[in-house]
């Protein structure tokens, strides 16, 4: 009696601990592989997590906004790992809310959310067999930044401490705001 499954035979199979170099050539031009993003719009490479949070960390105290993951997915094809989205904090990165105010309050600040949405984004794509990343930015923004903006900007707790002993011993909120850190004119 034969079995109602046909069998397959010689079918070349690749190690689970099989490097770079046994990679398919044939997925190398397809849509999401690393060769095709490199010359399709992702202009930015760190060689690792920790280079591109180092740069991330550089480019929100530079230029004095925040920057958050809205969004994180995987391949499904394998071609890369995971591919994060990081969008300006000023957007609303959850979606509408179904929160009806019991009551009308005024607020004491501004909201951080910005009507419409700001365009700044940075997208990175994490491949298998390397720790090199690629990102593409777009820096714009639909508000002002720098100065303007820090009041908006969610601030560390060292932070906190540092500005609170800063106080204690006389410094004014004047010559803190004003140090070489937050200067971006």
């Amino acid at each position: 009696m034969s079995s109602p499954v046909s069998s397959i035979v010689n079918v070349p199979t690749v190690p689970d601990d099989a490097g770079p170099e046994h990679i398919d050539p044939n997925t190398l031009s397809k849509i999401g592989s690393m060769p095709y993003n490199q010359k399709n719009g992702y202009n930015l490479e760190w060689e690792s997590r920790a280079d591109f949070n180092n740069w991330l960390t550089h480019e929100q105290v530079a230029i004095g906004i925040e920057i958050q993951v809205s969004k994180t997915q995987a391949s499904k094809l394998h071609l890369y790992s995971t591919c994060k989205t990081f969008c300006c904090a000023r957007n609303r990165t959850g979606g509408k809310s179904h929160y009806v105010k019991k009551m009308a309050c005024e607020r004491k600040t501004d909201s951080k959310q910005i009507e419409g949405r700001c365009p700044c984004f940075v997208q990175i794509k994490t491949y298998p067999d390397t720790n090199t990343i690629l990102g593409k930015y777009n820096q714009d923004h639909s508000h002002p930044t720098g100065k303007d903006n820090l009041k908006y900007i969610w601030i560390w707790v060292s932070t906190w401490e540092l500005i609170e002993v800063w106080v204690h011993y006389g410094v004014t909120d004047q010559e803190i705001v004003s140090a070489p850190l937050f200067d971006n004119d």
